[in-house]
C-alpha cells in the first residue's frame, strides 16, 4: 500500500515539471546562508578514491568518458542531473545524451526535457517492488509488450546536435524479440534483433542515422514465428565523435539500495557502458517513514560497491548522503546517521563521498529552503528551482575537488572537519531557541501587565492593584497619597513597577498598545542620565530588529509582538534630571519621556540591595547588517579594471565576491557587485 501511495504521490508530484526548460540557478551565499562554499567538496580519503575520474576528465578533448548517476525520486526529474550535466559538457564537451527511458509505459513520471507515449499493452518492473516481475535493466525499470503492434515514443523539449548520429537500443536480443523499425527525421531504419544475426554479444542494438529531429519512434515488427515479445530497457544517445561526457540519469521513484541488488543486467549493461564516474544517491526511501537505519543497509551498500567494481574495476564511486527530510512534519535525526554510515564506508573501501548533508545546511534546515520556495510542502521533496541548485552544488563540488588536486599533486586526501560543522549548527539552534524564549516570554508579559493611572492632585502616578501582596511599609505622606516603599529582594520584577516611586524613582511614560500611562514623585528623585536612557532605547531597537531579521531568516521563531512600539531616541520626549529634592520647597512638575515595553522590562529588571537604584543595561553589541548587492553582466570590451571604475570598487574586490581566480570574462557573465 505504502508503495502505491509513493508511486501515486510522485506521479502528481512531477507532473508539473514536464516540459520545461532547464535554467541554472546561481547559488549565491548571501542570499542562501545555509550554503557553506568553503565545504563544498568532494572527499576522499585517499587520492586513488577519484583519481581515474580525475585523469579522464583532463582527457575529454581526446576520448569521451561517462558518468552513471543512480539514483530515486530526486534523480528521476532529471533536474538536477540535467543541471550537472549542462554545465559539465559546456567545459568539457558533449558526449551525448545518454540514456533514456519510456516512461509513460512504466506508468510514471518524464523526465524533465522529454516526453514519452506508447500504443498496445507493456508491462513494467521497477527497483521499487522487488522481486521484479521481468529482469531489469541498468535504469531500474524495464517494460515488456507482447503486442507486435507495439510502439513507443519519445518526444524531447529540444533539437538534438548534428553530431547525435548514435543510438543503442537495450533490450532482450534472442530470436523471441520483435524487430524494430526506429522512426526519425521523417527517416526509417529496420532493425534486426536477433542474437544469430547480430556479430557481438553486446547487450544492445546498434543503429546508426543519418541526423535526429526531436522525436524518436520505436515500432515492433513481427518478421518471424518465433518472436513473441519486446524487453526493452533503455535508448541511449551518443554523438559520433570520441570525445566530451557523456551523463546517464537513472532514478526511480520510491527505491531503496536493495533494490539496485535485483537488476539482473547490472554487471553486464554497467561493463558496456564502461562508466568512469558511478553516483550512488539513494538513502530516503531506506530510513524516512520510521527515521530507523536498518541493520542491513550497510552491507546492502558494501554488495552495491562491489559490483561496480566488479563490472568496472577503474571506475571512480562516488556516495551521495541525503539531504535534512521530515516526515509528518517530524524532523528525521537518521539523515546525520546516514551521513556518518557512508563517511565509514567512503573510508573503508576508498570511495569518494559528496556529503549533501552537510552541505546543503545540516539538520532542520529544510524548513529555510521551503522559505525560500526551494522545498515543497511535504519537506521531503524539494522545488524544481531547489533541485537545479543541488545540480549546480553538485558540479561546484566536483570543480572545487579538481581544482584542489591540481593545486595540491602531493596532497593523498581530502576531509571536512564535520564536528566544526555540527558545532556552529548547535550554537545556531541554541541561539535560536533563547531568541524564541526572550520572544514569548516578552509577549506573556505585556498579555499579563496591567496598568492603571491615578491623578492626585496635579500627579500622574501608577496605582497600586487592589491585590497587592508584596507592599510593605506604606507611607503616608502629603495629601494622603500613599506611595509604597520596595520590598528588599535580589530583583526587581515587573510587577515592581507600580513601587518605584520611593527614594529613587524615574519618570518614564510606557507605551503599550498606544496607552501612555506616567508616574511622577519629583520630590525625591535619583538622577539617571539621558546617556543611559538612550543607550537602553537603542539597545531595544536593536535586539528587535536582530529578532525580526532572524524570524524572516529561519523562519523558526515568532516576530516580535505588534504590541511592542519600538521608539529610537529621536522620538524621547525628554529625559528628566531633576535637583535633589528640597524640604517643602520644591514643586512637583510632570516631565515625561517614552520608552518601549521591552527597554522597560530590561531596565527594571536589575539586580538590587537595598535602594532602587537603577543600573544601566549592559550595551548589546549591534550586529551591523549584511551588505547589500545588484550585479553587473558582462559586455561585449569588459575588462575587471572597467567595471571596478564603473562601480567604485577594486579588482581585487571584484575578485573576492565573485570567486575569481583569474582575470578573464565572458561576455554574458553576470558580477556580484556589493554596495557601499
Amino acid at each position: 500500500m505504502r508503495q502505491l501511495i509513493v508511486v501515486l504521490y510522485t506521479f502528481i508530484l512531477f507532473t508539473s515539471l514536464i516540459g520545461r526548460s532547464q535554467e541554472i540557478i546561481e547559488v549565491d551565499s548571501l542570499k542562501f546562508p545555509w550554503y557553506a562554499p568553503s565545504i563544498n567538496y568532494v572527499q576522499f580519503y585517499h587520492k586513488s578514491a577519484i583519481k581515474h575520474f580525475y585523469e579522464s576528465l583532463n582527457q575529454t578533448d581526446k576520448m569521451k568518458i561517462s558518468i552513471m548517476h543512480m539514483g530515486d525520486s530526486h534523480i528521476q526529474s532529471e533536474i538536477p542531473t540535467g543541471v550537472a550535466r549542462q554545465l559539465l559538457q559546456q567545459k568539457y564537451g558533449d558526449g551525448g545524451r545518454g540514456l533514456v527511458f519510456p516512461y509513460s509505459a512504466a506508468k510514471t513520471y518524464s523526465s524533465i526535457h522529454y516526453s514519452s507515449k506508447h500504443e498496445g499493452n507493456w508491462q513494467y518492473a521497477k527497483t521499487l517492488k522487488v522481486p521484479p516481475t521481468i529482469p531489469l535493466g541498468i535504469m531500474g525499470m524495464s517494460v515488456k509488450t507482447e503486442d507486435s503492434t507495439g510502439t513507443l515514443t519519445y518526444t524531447f523539449n529540444n533539437k538534438f546536435p548534428s553530431n547525435y548520429k548514435t543510438l543503442k537500443i537495450y533490450c532482450n536480443i534472442d530470436s523471441l524479440s520483435y524487430d524494430i523499425n526506429v522512426e526519425t527525421d521523417g527517416m526509417v531504419y529496420p532493425v534486426d534483433i536477433d542474437a544469430i544475426r547480430l556479430p557481438s554479444n553486446l547487450p544492445y542494438v546498434l543503429v546508426n542515422v543519418n541526423s535526429l529531429s526531436n522525436v524518436i519512434t520505436l515500432k515492433c515488427v513481427k518478421t518471424a514465428k518465433s518472436q513473441k515479445e519486446f524487453l526493452f530497457y533503455g535508448l541511449e544517445i551518443v554523438s559520433n565523435e570520441d570525445r566530451g561526457i557523456v551523463y546517464h540519469s537513472a532514478g526511480v521513484g520510491g527505491s531503496r539500495f536493495k533494490g539496485l541488488l535485483h537488476i539482473e543486467k547490472f554487471n553486464s549493461h554497467l561493463k558496456t557502458i564502461n562508466p568512469d564516474l558511478v553516483i550512488l544517491d539513494l538513502g530516503t526511501n531506506d530510513f524516512l517513514y520510521d527515521d530507523s537505519i536498518k541493520s542491513n543497509l550497510r552491507s546492502e551498500i558494501v554488495e552495491i560497491i562491489t559490483n561496480i567494481r566488479i563490472a568496472t574495476p577503474l571506475a571512480s564511486v562516488l556516495l551521495c548522503t541525503t539531504q535534512d527530510l521530515y516526515y509528518k512534519q517530524k524532523n528525521i535525526e537518521s539523515c546525520e546517521k546516514f551521513s556518518g554510515i557512508l563517511q565509514e564506508i567512503a573510508k573503508e573501501l576508498d570511495c569518494a563521498l559528496w556529503d549533501w548533508f552537510w552541505i546543503s545546511g545540516g539538520p532542520k534546515v529544510l524548513k529555510n529552503w521551503q522559505a525560500e520556495g526551494l522545498a515543497r510542502t511535504d519537506l521531503i521533496h524539494l522545488t524544481n528551482s531547489g533541485y537545479k541548485v543541488k545540480g549546480k552544488l553538485l558540479y561546484d563540488g566536483l570543480e572545487n575537488t579538481m581544482a584542489y588536486i591540481k593545486k595540491h599533486p602531493n596532497y593523498d586526501s581530502l576531509l571536512i572537519d564535520v564536528q566544526k560543522v555540527k558545532e556552529r549548527k548547535k550554537k545556531e539552534f541554541y541561539l535560536q531557541e533563547i531568541a524564541k524564549k526572550d520572544s514569548v516570554n516578552l509577549i506573556a508579559k505585556l498579555d499579563t501587565l496591567k496598568i492603571h493611572t491615578t491623578i492626585v492632585k496635579e500627579e500622574k502616578i501608577i496605582d497600586i492593584p487592589s491585590k497587592q501582596t508584596d507592599v510593605v511599609n506604606p507611607i503616608v505622606t502629603k495629601k494622603d497619597t500613599i506611595i509604597p516603599t520596595i520590598p528588599v529582594s535580589p530583583k526587581v520584577t515587573t510587577t515592581q513597577i507600580k513601587e518605584t516611586l520611593v527614594t529613587n524613582p524615574v519618570v518614564p511614560v510606557v507605551k503599550v498598545d498606544s496607552l501612555p500611562i506616567s508616574k511622577t514623585n519629583l520630590d525625591s528623585l535619583s538622577i539617571v542620565s539621558k546617556e543611559a536612557l538612550l543607550d537602553s532605547l537603542n539597545t531595544v531597537a536593536v535586539v528587535a530588529e536582530q529578532k525580526k531579521m532572524e524570524a524572516k531568516r529561519t523562519h523558526t521563531i515568532s516576530p516580535i509582538s505588534d504590541k511592542i512600539t519600538v521608539l529610537h531616541k529621536e522620538e524621547i520626549i525628554q529625559a528628566v534630571q531633576p535637583k535633589p529634592a528640597q524640604k517643602n520647597t520644591q514643586k512637583n512638575t510632570t516631565k515625561q519621556y517614552t520608552i518601549s515595553q521591552k527597554a522597560l522590562n530590561e531596565t527594571i529588571d536589575t539586580p538590587v540591595k537595598d535602594t532602587t537604584t537603577l543600573v544601566k543595561p549592559k550595551p548589546v553589541k549591534v550586529v551591523p547588517p549584511k551588505p547589500k548587492y545588484t550585479y553587473y553582466k558582462v559586455r561585449s570590451g569588459d575588462n575587471l579594471s572597467m567595471i571596478a571604475d564603473r562601480h567604485g570598487c577594486t579588482v581585487d574586490q571584484l575578485k573576492t565576491w565573485n570567486r575569481l581566480r583569474g582575470i578573464s570574462l565572458s561576455v554574458g557573465q553576470t558580477l556580484v557587485i556589493m554596495k557601499k
